[in-house]
């Protein structure tokens, strides 16, 4: 007894129920989609298009039927993706929902950036072939223009930062010299008012320092990977900080060698330790860091015994001038932790922070391409 086909309802009434096929079921789903989609036999040849896919390639209804599938891609594009006969049924098994940013061919044989994703589908018991071809054009025009954009903005923070700073010297140079002048002569007020000055033109300075660091990030050259030897690395930049008296720097990781670009993760490690001593409100404390392999990533933990970091500022702190505290009570530019991300992401990694106040401390947690050993 032969199979009977399949059945859905297609109306509220008892009148309206007809019996229709796999097959019929899926070209309805086909012509509502947005998504240009084309259905071929395992012979690789076109059985029916929906309306996108028309538009997208240029037919007219009914004149893709039977023509290869490869017809719709380069012909430099086909040995890639084996667009022919049952290899490509055979691959659409293999990659189902796998895609790949190639070109498609038109009519007129004018070609677009498009995205393909094969899938082998089963219709009534008889294996087809579902592309879907999505047009990237606008997608890789916004990318050309945002990547454009953030080089137009990096390339003015870099000059303006750099521009700056020369008559920014300048008027901490006067207020010195106006401060030598008056000597012992000026009254309090006078004094008070020139040490304001000095030190909102320090605050400047380092903000300008800041700025020029954020914008060098990707200008400068990484250097090549080498063998990094972590406890060093962590002794290293706490020499260079020389944390006050009370405060510890440790490094507790499992992995002793990682290979990678030391200045990138130098500059990183510094800024979070950094951070982890400036603002803890205790006279003593203890910042500890740790590395280990997950999956196919380093993960540094960056721990400090300080006062912790609400959740509703996990996000803020990232963001460029952005600080906590206020500057007269902690002395900093609000970059660090904007140049910790953007170094972050310019290897592939993500950061992000583990901390839950009243309970006291704050994780920094950041993932790093690197082989561990």
């Amino acid at each position: 007894m032969d199979k009977e086909p399949a059945t859905v309802v297609v109306g509220l009434e008892e009148a309206d129920r007809v019996r229709i096929s796999a097959q019929d079921r899926f070209d309805q789903v086909m012509a509502a989609l947005p998504v240009a989609l084309i259905l071929a036999n395992v012979n690789g040849r076109i059985e029916s298009a929906n309306r996108k896919a028309l538009s997208l390639f240029g037919y007219e209804t009914g004149e893709m039927a039977g023509l290869p599938i490869q017809t719709l891609v380069p012909e430099r594009f086909r040995a890639k993706i084996n667009l022919s006969g049952r290899l490509l049924t055979n691959m659409a098994k293999s990659v189902s929902g796998a895609g790949w940013d190639l070109c498609g061919r038109r009519k007129d044989n004018s070609e677009f950036p498009t995205e393909i994703d094969l899938n082998s589908i089963d219709l009534d018991g008889t294996p087809k072939l579902l592309a879907s071809f999505i047009d990237i054009t606008a997608r890789l025009e916004g990318q050309k223009e945002l990547a454009r954009s953030y080089a137009e903005l990096e390339e003015f923070a870099y000059v303006a930062s750099h521009d700056l700073k020369a008559p920014l010297r300048a008027i901490s140079h006067l207020v010195e010299w106006i401060s030598e002048d008056i000597g012992a002569a000026a009254d309090p007020a006078t004094i008070e008012n020139l040490q304001l000055l000095k030190g909102r033109a320090a605050r400047l300075q380092l903000l300008l320092d800041g700025l020029l660091a954020y914008s060098r990030v990707g200008r400068t050259l990484d250097g090549q990977a080498e063998d990094v030897n972590m406890a060093e690395l962590v002794e290293d930049v706490a020499s260079i900080l020389g944390p006050p008296s009370g405060f510890a720097v440790t490094y507790e990781g499992m992995l002793s060698i990682v290979r990678t670009s030391r200045i990138p993760l130098h500059v990183v490690l510094e800024n979070l330790i950094s951070n982890g001593i400036k603002h803890n409100d205790s006279p003593v404390g203890l910042v500890r860091v740790s590395a280990s392999r997950v999956g196919d990533v380093v993960e540094f933990r960056v721990s400090d015994d300080g006062p912790g970091i609400p959740a509703q500022f996990h996000e803020r702190v990232f963001g460029i001038f952005q600080t906590l505290a206020s500057r007269d009570d902690v002395e900093g530019s609000g970059i660090g932790l904007a140049i910790v991300r953007k170094w972050v992401r310019r290897n592939g990694g993500e950061i992000w922070i583990e901390s839950s106040p009243p309970t006291r401390g704050a994780t920094f947690v950041f993932t790093w391409r690197g082989d561990a050993m």
